[in-house]
């Protein structure tokens, strides 16, 4: 059997206090830290619950003493998986299937990817990590001095699982990046709960950002949660309305060549969906991928030759860089214009890139960024976080 592990739900909105039935205990707020020292079948232990949104890859449901938490996807194109989430101190529920039984609230986390560890920092719960995959990835200066007391151990230096020693540390919960890698399998029938983050798999912004919810259930910390991205989602949406309304929208191009295949953002990417809300014109918007798809060279210089602003290729210190990676990049009008950007402004000593572990928990950031680059007029005052443009040597 599965040792449980992990952590619950709750909402924001919920009252501080909750009016419980007659002769049982009245629980004002989700139970961040400690176990129960006594059990009340009748009371509702997370009167704080999640409302979740925008994110259509996961769901959870309250019952008293725990939480059911569904990922619609564990991997892409994978099956569902289910887990339990149960309050220290209560009973385990009977009759209740499940991939993984965790005990809520966890007290050490095992990190699979560096999306996951900004959540832990808007929680104010970066104590609870314990494990990372590879320390060098790290970056922001919550994490990297959790990092430095030597309380964190890595567990994939060379980007293959060390099931041993994750079994040897007994973290409360290793959290996938959502892979079905056998590894992980060895890692479940030592009773170390795995469960997966699949927030990568959804097609907006905002709905990648409310998987910070999904980590407070594990927390307890529900309450925060509905905060932050209460207050995240308000700001976004504000920007947006005065982007989409803003005109004239420039043509926008992405992604870069290698051997003369071209990555792309699909048309139903979240990506995409960012280039609207920042009152953009996506060129490739009627593309049915939710991912990123390829196309051959001559097809994207059909398509984007025009384009006013390239976005999110990445890697090139120079324009003059980029035309001895691939002649044909003149064909791009934006490239002869110099409206190449890229998200490298915060690279830390070691090349690391801050974009990829915070841009997913703050896309009211990337996408004052972009409306920035489409309409600088609108966000006079806004300091680039991550984008910058490419310059010309």
């Amino acid at each position: 059997m599965l040792r449980p592990v992990l952590a619950a739900a709750a909402l924001a909105f919920a009252a501080a206090a909750v009016v419980v039935t007659a002769g049982s205990q009245a629980v004002a707020a989700n139970r961040t830290s400690g176990c129960l020292t006594s059990f009340d079948p009748a009371a509702d232990y997370f009167p704080g619950k999640a409302a979740i949104e925008d994110a259509v890859n996961f769901r959870v449901e309250y019952r008293k003493s725990y939480k059911v938490v569904t990922v619609r996807e564990a991997f892409a194109g994978g099956p569902a998986e289910r887990y339990l989430l149960v309050q220290c101190g209560a009973p385990l529920p009977r009759g209740e299937s499940a991939s993984a039984i965790v005990t809520v609230p966890i007290t050490s986390l095992f990190a699979g990817s560096t999306t996951h560890l900004a959540p832990l920092v808007d929680l104010g719960r970066v104590d609870v990590l314990s494990g990372v995959s590879r320390l060098r990835d790290l970056t922001g200066d919550e994490i990297v001095r959790r990092a430095s007391t030597g309380h964190v151990s890595e567990f994939a230096p060379s980007s293959v699982i060390d099931a041993e020693l994750v079994v040897s540390r007994q973290p409360s919960v290793l959290m996938s990046g959502g892979s079905p890698l056998a590894s992980l399998s060895v890692i479940r029938a030592a009773g170390i709960p795995v469960v997966a983050n699949t927030e990568w798999l959804e097609s907006t912004a905002l709905a990648r950002a409310e998987w910070l919810k999904y980590v407070a259930l594990f927390l307890n910390e529900e309450r925060e949660a509905q905060t932050h991205y209460a207050a995240l989602k308000a700001r976004y949406r504000a920007l947006s309305a005065r982007a989409r309304a803003a005109s004239p929208k420039p043509l926008v191009m992405t992604g870069r060549s290698t051997n003369g295949t071209f990555v792309i953002a699909g048309g139903r990417s979240y990506v995409a969906a960012l280039i609207a809300d920042a009152g953009g014109r996506y060129v490739w918007a009627e593309n049915a991928s939710a991912g990123a798809p390829s196309v051959d060279l001559e097809a994207q210089v059909r398509r984007a030759s025009a384009a006013d602003i390239w976005i999110n290729g990445g890697g090139w210190p120079s324009l003059a860089q980029m035309r001895q990676d691939e002649p044909r990049y003149p064909a791009f009008k934006a490239y002869r214009d110099g409206q190449v950007w890229v998200y490298e402004r915060r690279l830390t000593p070691t090349g690391r890139n801050d974009y990829w572990m915070r841009s997913t928990s703050r896309p009211d950031l990337v996408l004052a960024d972009l409306i920035k680059i489409f309409h600088p007029s609108l966000l006079p005052d806004h300091t680039f976080e991550w984008y910058m443009r490419v310059p010309p040597r």
